[in-house]
């Protein structure tokens, strides 16, 4: 019985040293322009957690990540985002793999400053198959995975996604 509740005990404060590391996503009101900009550096920290955690773990922090980079990609004024349809095609309809596809745009963007839409969408890419290419990541590559990791690992990945 002892073993049973430290086990637990284990799992609460787990999953709570990750909330510890994550902004208070309700504290963000993007009710004007002004308000993305004061929430650039939360979504960057949200994005690197969403990309250093497996994808099986935490879901409902997860899914409050997610969503609170969603709003600030909506409405940024800074930067401008697209869902490229030949990178998209690739990701199978995996929700997960999308919102980590429009994380690793928002990351981009916001580590660089860049706001050319070609140049994220490719970073964005690559930024994903890193994730998806590590082990802790847990994510289950399938045949459209693969074709896209090869594409990026022969240095062709721009001209494979026609962009």
């Amino acid at each position: 019985m002892k073993k049973l509740f430290i086990f637990f005990l284990l799992i609460i404060s787990a999953s709570t040293c990750f909330a510890q590391n994550l902004p208070k996503f309700e504290q963000y009101k993007f009710n004007k322009t002004s308000d993305y900009k004061l929430a650039d550096s939360a979504v960057l920290q949200t994005a690197n957690f969403l990309l250093s955690t497996p994808i099986d773990q935490n879901i409902p922090i997860r899914i409050k990540a997610g969503q609170f980079v969603m709003r600030w990609m909506e409405g940024t004024p800074d930067y401008t985002f697209s869902l490229e349809q030949n990178a998209i095609k690739y990701l199978s309809g995996n929700v997960d793999l999308m919102l980590l596809y429009m994380t690793s745009m928002a990351k981009y963007a916001l580590e660089t400053k860049n706001n050319d839409v070609k140049v994220i969408t490719i970073n964005g890419v690559k930024t994903l198959l890193t994730y998806v290419n590590n082990p802790v990541s847990d994510v289950k590559k399938d045949k459209n995975l693969k074709k896209l990791s090869d594409a990026n690992d022969k240095g062709n990945l721009e001209n494979f996604l026609n962009l």
